[in-house]
């Protein structure tokens, strides 16, 4: 992520991060885990923050997240790479447990 103060907005549902110019990208969710809809700004993709929202929800709802349709090709290359990081959590842990 960018060298610059990054705030964390919490709402029911929502999450947001904004720098003191902009709206750098928000989540929508359910209590279920259901990631209803996230965006990053285009100006400040390939940083990190779509994980990192993705992170900050999980922290919210304490459970692996799922993806509402319709998910667009961006949404589905985190959805990738988020169920992927899932994969290696469960490996690592189970991996730990004996």
């Amino acid at each position: 992520m960018d060298e610059a103060p990054v705030r964390v907005n919490r709402t029911p549902g929502i999450l947001t991060l904004t720098d003191a110019n902009t709206t750098i990208g928000y989540c929508r969710y359910n209590p279920d885990g259901e990631v209803e809809y996230i965006f990053v700004h285009p100006a400040h993709r390939r940083r990190g923050y779509g994980r990192y929202l993705l992170k900050l929800v999980e922290q919210a709802v304490q459970r692996p997240l799922s993806f509402q349709s319709p998910i667009s090709p961006l949404g589905r290359a985190l959805q990738v790479a988020y169920e992927a990081g899932c994969a290696v959590r469960k490996t690592d842990t189970k991996r730990n447990a004996g």
